[in-house]
C-alpha cells in the first residue's frame, strides 16, 4: 500500500528533468556509445539522459517493458529474444548473470583452465579416439583420462574445472564427461584386448578370435569417430559457435557401444582398476556369457547398431568353436588325427586271444570316450545338448565298427554351422535352400607397385627398388591401403536387419534355426550306431550277446544249467567220494588217499564229490578248469545246419566259446568273512564266477559294472542250486523205505518233523528259485528282448522314415546302455541283493541257510555220525529258527509291497493279460510273497503255535 501512494504521488508532481548524481561507467560506456563520441564528449549528465531516452525510444522488437544494461547498448542484436527469462537468453548473457549473482571465490586447491570452444574441441577429438590431450592424459593407475595438472585420486579430481567460454561449470562438465568416458571406455578395452592377444597362443582359437573381433570393433569405432562432425578442419576453419548439444548427438550412440561393450568385459566406467571381476576365458563359459549379454540387448530392443556390433562379436568369436563341434560328429569336417588312430588301433586291436592278459586294451575305449568334451554352451538347443555327448561317442565308436559307414564317407561332410543374420538366410535356411555364401573377411594385400615398373619379370620381388622415393605415400588410391577391419564390420551392420523377421521373432527361436541342421545330423549318427548294433548280424549284435549272458550268467539256458548242475552239485542220498565222471576218474588215485580218512569228514550235502576230493577248499586245480571248461563248450548251441550239410552258427554264438569262462577270485578273509572256505556253508560257491569278455565296442553295452550286476546274481543262483540239491539229497535220503527207517526209528515226533520240515523248506525253495528264473529274470529280460526285436522289426519295416522316429525307444547306445544297467538293477533289487535291501536280503540268506543246515544234520544222522537223540532237539531248534526267519520275512515283504503300486493288482496279472511290461524291481516282490505265502500260512503261523 505504501508503494502505490508512492506511485499515486510521482504521478502527480509535475514533470523534471533527469539528473543522474553518478556519471555512466566507464565499461558500459564503452559498450553503448561510439568510441569516437567517448574521447571527444566530456563524461556529462547529459549523455546519461540522452542514453536512458535513446533506449525508451528504441524498442529493438522488444514486447516488455523489462530493460537491462545490456539492451542499451546499440550493439544489441535485433533479433534478441523477446523473453525475458534469462535461463532463454544467449550464453553470454546467462553465464554472465549467474556469474554476477554467484561469483566463483578464488580457492587455491582448485585447478580451472578456461578454454575456447574451439580449443576445447580441437582437444576432445583427441581424447575421444582414447589419446591424451593438451588438458587430459591418461593414468594408468585408475584406468581414466585426468586433467592436466590435477591430482589422481578422487578427491582431488573433484577440484579439477575445465570451464567453456561462455558456459558455466555444470554445463562445462557435463560436456566434457561424455567425451572422457568414451575415451576412457576405448582405453580400457585396448588394455583388455593387450591382454588377449598375449594369451590368445595358450587359450586356444576361440580367444584369438576374439581378440581378433574386438580389434575390428574398436578399430571400427575409431574409424566413426574420427568421422564425427564437426572435423578437425572444419573446427580449424570456422569461427561459428556450435551447439554442445547438436555435437555431442553424434556421439551419444557411440557411448551407449562401449558402455555395453564394458559391461560385457567387467570394465565398467564406475569401477575401479582393482574392483574389476574376473574374467573367465575358457571357451564355453566365454560363449555362454557373450550370448547372454546379446540375448539381453535383445529383449531390451536397444539400438539395432548395439545389437549388431555385439552379434558380429559373436559371430566371430564362436566361429572356430562352432566347426570344432560340428567336426566332432562328423558333420563339416572328419575326427581329429588323435581320435583317428585310436579308433585304427582298437580296430586292428578288435580279436585278442583266450590267453591275453594285458588288460590297457580294454580301456583304451573308455580312455578315447572319456577325453570327449561333454560341457557345451548354454544356449545351445536343449534337444541338441541332450544329443551332442552321445553323437560325438557314436561318431567314435562307428569309426571303429564300421569306417565305412556312409556318414563316415558321404559328402554331408561339407556343410558346416555359422551364424547367419540377414532375413535372406533366414529364409533360405527355413526353406532348406543353399545359403550365400559369407564374404571372406580376410583379403589379398592391395597392389601398391605401378604396372610400369622396369623391373624384370622375373625378380618382381624386386620392384620396390625401383619406385622413387615417397612413392607409396602418394594419395593415388591403387596403392593405399585399406582399413579391412572398418569395411568388413561395416557391411555386416549394413546387412543387419532392425528386427527379426517373423519366422524366428526372438533370439533363442533364431539359435534353434541355426543349429537345426547339425540337431538332426547327431541324431542320425546316434541312431546309425543303434541300428548297426541292433539290426545288424555279426559279433556287435546287442540280441545276441544278451542271449549269452541270460543263457550262462543267469543260467537260462536248460543244457548249461544240466551240465553245471551235473559238474558243481549232487542230489545223491549216500555219502561218496569220486563218480564215474571223466574228472573223476582223472584223480581217483587221490581218492585213495582220502578214503582212509572219509569218515572224518564232514558231508557237504549237495556238492559234487568230486570238488571234495583233494581235502581242500576251495578246490583248485587244471582238472576242475578243464572239467568246467567242457560245460561251456559242450552247451554252446550247435547252429543250423545248411544246404551242404555243414552246421553254421551265429558269430556272437561262435565266439562264446572263448569269450565265456569260469575264473577263481580271491575273497576276503577275517572273522565272520570267511564262510567261502567251508564247503558247508551256502557261500562255498561264491569263489566261483563266470567272465565274459565282450568285443571292445559292446564294452560300452556290457560294461565292467554289468557285468559286476550279472556275477552277483550268478553266485544267487549257485546258493539256490546248492540247497536244491542238498534238498533233493534229502528226499532221497528219507523216501526210500530200506534208508527212511535208519531216521528216528523210534522217535516218532522227530519223524513227522523231518517230514514237516522238508515239505515246507521244498516248498519255500522251489517256490524261490521259479520265482528267480520265471519273475525275477523272465520278467524283466523277456520284455527288454522283445523290445529290441520290436525296434529291429520297426527298423525294417521303416528304413527310410526319419532315423529320430525310428529311434523312439533307444535314442542311442549310451541310452541302451543305461537300460541294460537299470534292467540288472530290476532284477537284483526283485531277488533282494542290492545294497539298500541288506536287511530283507539277510533273512532270505539266512532262510537258504537254514535249510542248508536242516539237510546236513539228517545227512550225518543218515552216515551214523550223530545218534537220533542228537539230530532230533537239532532239528527242532533248526525248525524254530526257520518258522522265525520265515515270518519275519513274509511279514517285511508284506511291509513293501503294501508301499508299492502293485499292492492292489491281481497276482501276475501282465501275464494273464499277455502284456511284456517288465515286472520291475520292487514290483516283483508281489509276486514271490504269492509263490511263497500264498494261503498265508506263515502270516498265521505265530497265531497256530500259540493254540498249540
Amino acid at each position: 500500500m505504501e508503494h502505490l501512494d508512492l506511485e499515486r504521488l510521482n504521478s502527480n508532481l509535475p514533470h523534471r528533468n533527469l539528473q543522474p548524481k553518478l556519471p555512466l561507467p566507464e565499461e558500459l560506456a564503452s559498450l553503448i556509445l561510439d568510441d569516437n563520441r567517448i574521447r571527444t564528449e566530456d563524461n556529462s549528465f547529459r549523455r546519461v539522459e540522452e542514453l536512458w531516452r535513446a533506449a525508451a525510444i528504441r524498442k529493438l522488437g522488444v514486447k516488455n517493458g523489462l530493460l537491462s544494461w545490456d539492451r542499451l547498448r546499440q550493439s544489441h542484436s535485433t533479433r534478441a529474444s523477446p523473453t525475458p527469462f534469462l535461463s532463454e537468453q544467449s550464453n553470454d548473457v546467462s553465464s554472465s548473470v549467474r556469474f554476477h549473482i554467484q561469483p566463483k571465490l578464488y580457492n587455491p586447491a582448485e585447478n580451472t583452465i578456461h578454454v575456447t570452444q574451439k580449443e576445447l574441441l580441437l582437444n576432445l577429438k583427441m581424447t575421444v579416439l582414447g589419446i591424451s590431450s593438451q588438458y587430459h592424459i591418461w593414468e594408468p593407475t585408475t584406468e581414466r583420462f585426468v586433467q592436466i595438472g590435477g591430482g589422481g585420486s578422487d578427491e582431488d579430481r573433484k577440484r579439477d574445472f575445465v570451464l567453456i567460454d561462455g558456459e558455466d561449470e555444470v554445463v562445462s562438465h557435463s560436456f566434457i564427461k561424455g567425451f572422457l568416458k568414451i575415451g576412457t571406455l576405448l582405453r580400457r578395452l585396448e588394455t583388455f584386448l593387450s591382454t588377449l592377444r598375449s594369451r590368445s597362443a595358450k587359450e586356444g582359437p576361440t580367444i584369438h578370435s576374439l581378440s581378433h573381433s574386438l580389434s575390428t570393433i574398436l578399430d571400427y569405432l575409431r574409424e566413426v569417430l574420427s568421422r564425427c562432425q564437426p572435423s578437425n578442419d572444419q573446427i580449424m576453419a570456422d569461427n561459428k559457435i556450435y551447439p554442445l548439444l547438436n555435437i555431442w548427438s553424434h556421439y551419444e550412440i557411440y557411448e551407449e557401444i562401449l558402455h555395453a561393450l564394458s559391461q560385457l568385459f567387467g570394465r565398467n566406467y564406475q569401477l575401479a582398476p582393482k574392483d574389476y571381476p574376473p574374467f573367465n576365458l575358457d571357451p564355453v563359459p566365454l560363449l555362454s556369457h557373450i550370448y547372454d549379454h546379446v540375448n539381453q540387448h535383445f529383449e531390451r530392443q536397444s539400438s539395432s547398431l548395439i545389437r549388431a556390433i555385439l552379434s558380429y562379436m559373436l559371430t566371430i568369436t564362436s566361429q572356430e568353436y562352432l566347426q570344432e563341434v560340428a567336426r566332432s560328429v562328423g558333420f563339416g569336417g572328419r575326427l581329429p588325427e588323435s581320435r583317428l588312430k585310436s579308433a585304427r588301433k582298437l580296430k586292428d586291436d578288435h580279436n585278442f586271444e583266450l590267453d591275453d592278459d594285458d588288460n590297457d586294451e580294454e580301456e583304451d575305449i573308455f580312455d578315447l570316450l572319456d577325453k570327449i568334451e561333454t560341457s557345451f554352451p548354454n544356449f545351445f538347443p536343449q534337444r541338441m545338448l541332450n544329443l551332442l555327448p552321445a553323437s560325438q561317442k557314436s561318431l567314435v565308436l562307428l569309426q571303429i565298427a564300421k569306417p565305412d559307414h556312409f556318414l563316415l564317407t558321404s559328402s554331408a561332410k561339407a556343410f558346416s554351422v555359422r551364424w547367419f543374420w540377414s532375413a535372406k538366410e533366414i529364409l533360405a535356411s527355413w526353406h532348406r535352400t543353399p545359403l550365400s555364401r559369407r564374404p571372406s573377411i580376410t583379403h589379398s594385400p592391395p597392389n601398391i607397385f605401378p604396372s610400369t615398373s622396369p623391373s624384370k619379370p622375373n625378380i618382381p620381388d624386386f620392384r620396390i627398388f625401383d619406385l622413387e622415393p615417397g612413392t607409396t605415400t602418394t594419395p593415388n588410391p591403387s596403392i593405399q591401403v585399406k582399413n579391412e577391419s572398418f569395411t568388413v564390420l561395416s557391411r555386416f551392420i549394413q546387412s543387419f536387419p532392425e528386427e527379426l523377421p517373423s519366422l524366428v521373432p526372438t533370439f533363442s527361436e533364431l539359435t534353434s534355426l541355426v543349429f537345426r541342421d547339425l540337431t538332426e545330423h547327431s541324431a542320425k549318427l546316434s541312431s546309425s550306431l543303434l541300428s548297426l548294433i541292433i539290426d545288424e548280424p555279426g559279433n556287435l549284435n546287442f540280441h545276441s550277446h544278451l542271449v549269452i549272458l541270460r543263457s550262462y550268467l543267469l543260467v537260462a539256458a536248460p543244457s548249461f544249467k544240466s551240465r553245471l548242475l551235473n559238474a558243481l552239485f549232487s542230489d545223491a542220498g549216500e555219502y561218496e567220494l569220486g563218480g564215474s565222471s571223466a574228472h573223476s576218474i582223472s584223480v581217483r588215485h587221490h581218492s585213495r588217499k582220502t578214503s582212509k580218512n572219509a569218515g572224518q569228514q564232514p558231508w557237504a550235502v549237495g556238492l559234487s564229490p568230486n570238488l571234495l576230493e583233494r581235502e581242500m577248499w576251495p578246490p583248485v586245480g587244471a582238472d576242475l578248469s578243464f572239467f568246467l571248461r567242457t560245460v561251456i563248450v559242450d552247451s554252446l548251441d550247435k547252429g543250423k545246419e545248411t544246404e551242404d550239410g555243414k552246421m553254421e552258427r551265429e558269430q556272437v554264438v561262435e565266439e562264446a566259446g572263448w569269450r565265456l569262462g569260469f575264473a577263481i577270485r580271491d575273497l576276503p578273509t577275517g572273522s565272520g568273512r570267511d564262510k567261502w572256505l567251508d564247503p558247508l556253508s551256502i557261500e562255498a560257491l561264491d569263489f566261483l564266477y563266470m567272465d565274459y569278455k565282450p568285443p571292445h565296442l559292446m564294452e560300452i553295452l556290457i560294461s565292467p559294472d554289468i557285468l559286476a550286476k550279472y556275477q552277483r546274481m550268478f553266485t544267487f543262483i549257485m546258493r539256490i542250486f546248492r540247497v536244491e540239491s542238498a534238498l533233493k539229497s534229502l528226499f532221497r535220503m528219507s523216501t526210500h523205505r530200506n534208508i527212511a527207517i535208519t531216521l528216528f526209528p523210534t522217535l516218532s515226533q522227530s519223524r513227522k518233523l523231518l517230514l514237516h520240515f522238508r515239505f515246507v523248506s521244498q516248498a519255500f525253495v522251489s517256490s524261490l528259485s521259479g520265482y528267480v528264473f520265471d519273475t525275477a529274470i523272465g520278467g524283466n529280460f523277456d520284455p527288454f528282448l522283445a523290445q529290441l526285436s520290436g525296434q529291429h522289426l520297426e527298423t525294417e519295416l521303416s528304413h527310410d522314415a526319419d532315423p529320430a522316429v525310428q529311434g523312439a525307444k533307444f535314442n542311442d547306445v549310451f541310452e541302451l546302455s543305461q537300460r541294460h544297467s537299470a534292467l540288472l538293477d530290476d532284477v537284483l533289487s526283485a531277488c533282494l541283493l542290492r545294497s539298500g535291501q541288506r536287511g530283507v536280503g539277510d533273512l532270505l540268506r539266512h532262510c537258504l541257510e537254514l535249510v542248508l543246515e536242516f539237510t546236513i544234520v539228517v545227512g550225518e544222522l543218515h552216515r551214523g555220525r550223530i545218534e537220533e537223540y542228537q539230530a532230533a532237539p537239532m532239528i527242532e531248534e533248526l525248525f524254530k529258527k526257520y518258522c522265525t526267519k520265515m515270518t519275519m520275512l513274509t511279514k517285511v515283504l508284506k511291509g513293501l509291497v503294501d508301499k508299492g503300486s502293485t499292492s492292489s493288482s491281481l497276482p501276475f496279472a501282465t501275464y494273464l493279460h499277455g502284456s511284456h511290461a517288465p515286472t520291475g524291481g520292487l514290483e516283483a516282490l508281489y509276486h514271490l510273497l504269492v509263490r511263497i505265502d500264498l494261503t498265508s500260512w506263515w502270516s498265521n503261523h505265530n497265531n497256530l503255535s500259540a493254540r498249540r
